[in-house]
């Protein structure tokens, strides 16, 4: 009919159906929002903590990482990017390890893909969650992620490996 005509459009090789396009269109959006659900219903396992000055002080005599935007109010200055003292990087993800540890126990950490998004100043609560992605026999790839509690920003994130137990 009518409406049938409305929807078809001539291209150079011939007139296409662009009501098969829509639908197409329409196909891909409901695969991606199912994929959300999915992801929504995953196993996921989260806890809160705060990284005091003890952690950073202890975490840098521990690594030899003594940088002083870690250490030092002055040092890391308020008019900088970071605006005080940041809690180490690698401590924040260290949380990982140890969450999976507390669920997961004798899990194998194998292996951990990070980026360092945004600053964690000492004494900040922040969230440190893991979200199962994939399992593959013994192999889990899990979704990493460490967020501010106070404003959802995410600080760090990243995939790791892990080794279930048997």
């Amino acid at each position: 009919g009518l409406v049938g005509a409305l929807m078809c459009i001539r291209d150079s090789s011939g007139w296409r159906n662009y009501y098969g396009t829509h639908r197409a269109r329409a196909r891909r959006r409901e695969t991606r929002t199912r994929a959300r659900s999915e992801r929504a219903e995953r196993e996921t396992h989260s806890a809160r903590r705060r990284f005091t000055d003890a952690d950073c002080v202890a975490f840098a005599a521990l690594t030899g990482d003594a940088n002083p935007i870690h250490l030092d109010e002055t040092s890391a200055g308020d008019g900088g990017r970071l605006g005080g003292r940041a809690v180490h990087g690698m401590l924040a993800a260290s949380g990982f390890g140890a969450l999976l540890a507390r669920v997961k126990p004798g899990t194998v950490y194998a292996s951990q893909e990070l980026k360092f998004r945004q600053p964690i100043r000492v004494d900040e609560e922040v969230e440190i969650e893991i979200a199962l992605v994939k399992r593959s026999g013994r192999r889990v790839r899990y979704e990493t992620v460490v967020r501010k509690v106070a404003c959802g920003t995410v600080c760090v994130d990243g995939f790791a490996l892990a080794l279930l137990p048997e």
